[in-house]
């Protein structure tokens, strides 16, 4: 059995400019999504895409692996509204029996994440996509309506009835963008790593943080400096 990866890093961050080269705690953000998928050991290919020339020479200088092809991606794959299954399809080879797909803006995952979220993609199972709690019940949110007028979010009218104790609330999760696995001939056929039988793969929140703006970077980055267990 073959195995690919995918990891498709954009140029055009708008929210935090130059995100994917930014220095974290001494290395480029993209280098720890790199070194941990090279160090699982269980990806026969990994493809490494970017519209950015920057970020592809930044890369070509530091890695060197017989089996990592470092590939130009077409600026209409790279797009503010482009997504990333468009990329993974566009690179989609029915050589490699399972596609996988890891995003650099979550530099916190492991290579022993890789290797067992591997192992939960059987035979009777379409996709594995890893995730983590919620950090805050969503059974407790408020909708904002005229005037900065506050409503229950939830049916149950929580806060109106005195029942806003989180830890009484049930646990709801949600992907982390760190990983995601799929046969690719479920994946050529469902186009999305959400649909058929899906399996999850849990993180813990501390190793969840995905990059999207300067709170997520400083937050990845105190965690590194802190020697914090992840």
């Amino acid at each position: 059995m073959k195995s690919l990866c995918i990891i498709p890093a954009r140029g055009g961050s708008k929210r935090l400019p130059g995100k994917n080269i930014k220095i974290l705690n001494g290395k480029p953000l993209v280098f720890y999504t790199l070194d941990a998928v090279i160090q699982s050991n269980i990806f026969d290919k990994i493809i490494f895409t970017s519209d950015d020339d920057k970020i592809l020479e930044t890369v070509k200088i530091n890695y060197s692996l017989n089996n990592l092809s470092i590939i130009k991606r077409s600026t209409n794959l790279a797009s503010d509204t482009s997504k990333v299954i468009d990329t993974v399809l566009y690179l989609l080879d029915e050589e490699y029996d399972q596609t996988w797909l890891t995003l650099p803006t979550s530099p916190l995952k492991l290579a022993e994440d890789f290797t067992q979220a591997f192992n939960l993609l059987d035979s009777d199972t379409d996709t594995v996509l890893s995730y983590t709690e919620m950090e805050f019940p969503p059974t407790l949110g408020l909708t904002v309506g005229q005037d900065h007028k506050l409503y229950d979010y939830d049916a149950s009218l929580p806060w109106q009835n005195g029942n806003s104790r989180s830890q009484d609330h049930p646990t709801v999760y949600r992907p982390n963008g760190a990983l995601y696995g799929a046969w690719t001939n479920k994946l050529k056929t469902n186009k999305n790593y959400y649909v058929g039988q899906t399996k999850g793969y849990f993180m813990p929140r501390k190793r969840s943080v995905d990059i999207d703006t300067q709170f997520e970077f400083d937050l990845a980055e105190f965690l590194l400096q802190k020697n914090i267990s992840l």
